[in-house]
């Protein structure tokens, strides 16, 4: 019978055969696209359409004008995040969870954007979307001392931080600031986060406000690429 899979998921799985059976060492580069044209006799659209699937799968990372990267044997837990409403920024979905590795007090200072004066908690975690497979994020959390109580109901109840502060402490959130930037994976996170130092990663900084316009959570988000990825349709308005 005829193989009745697309012709660019045909070449993906030919990839990723190639990939998980060690043909190609991690840290090698995949054969360029006209080589991979060539190959496989397809159109180059054919075999970006393959390539984006073999990303999509954790295994590789492009990079426009570098070619493709081999980064991993075995799938790492992609997630991609499909922004459909503002939602999407303000939080993970439900099928993420964050487990805490560690808590501590630190000046209002040390807190990105704020003054002296004050005492928060830090909490830092990793975030995956199951157990078993590589983290998508480490996460760096700020609230103020007086809502540390709430870290007892992270990883325990369903919803964001700034949710759980909303239900336990009656507060209400007024507005956030979202900022996206490129950066590299900190040496410290590195090891657990199971990428090398400096690798290429998301990185998102959250700024929740109430309804007083006071700061109450700042978080900081490391996402290894290509771990993690925002997906957005935006629509032309008539």
């Amino acid at each position: 019978m005829a193989d009745q899979r697309p012709r660019y998921r045909q070449i993906a799985d030919d990839l990723l055969g190639q990939i998980r059976g060690g043909q190609h060492a991690i840290g090698a580069m995949l054969p360029t696209e006209t080589e991979l044209c060539a190959i496989h006799g397809a159109s180059r659209h054919t075999i970006r359409e393959a390539l984006r699937l073999v990303e999509e799968a954790g295994l590789v990372a492009r990079r426009q004008g570098s070619g493709t990267t081999v980064i991993a044997h075995e799938n790492r837990g992609r997630f991609v995040q499909d922004l459909t409403s503002m939602g999407g920024l303000l939080q993970y979905p439900e099928e993420t969870r964050l487990t805490v590795l560690r808590a501590s007090e630190v000046p209002s200072s040390d807190v990105p954007g704020l003054p002296e004066g004050d005492i928060w908690m830090r909490v830092e975690g990793l975030r995956r979307v199951r157990l078993t497979t590589a983290p998508i994020c480490y996460t760096t959390v700020y609230i103020p001392i007086e809502y540390a109580s709430v870290i007892e109901d992270i990883g325990q109840q369903h919803g964001s931080i700034y949710a759980l502060v909303e239900r336990r402490f009656g507060l209400q959130l007024s507005s956030v600031e979202v900022d996206l930037s490129a950066g590299g994976v900190p040496g410290e996170q590195a090891a657990m986060l199971d990428v090398e130092p400096g690798a290429p990663a998301l990185m998102i900084r959250r700024r929740f406000l109430d309804q007083n316009g006071r700061v109450f959570e700042v978080s900081e988000g490391c996402h290894p690429a290509p771990r993690f990825t925002y997906r957005a349709t935006l629509k032309r308005e008539v």
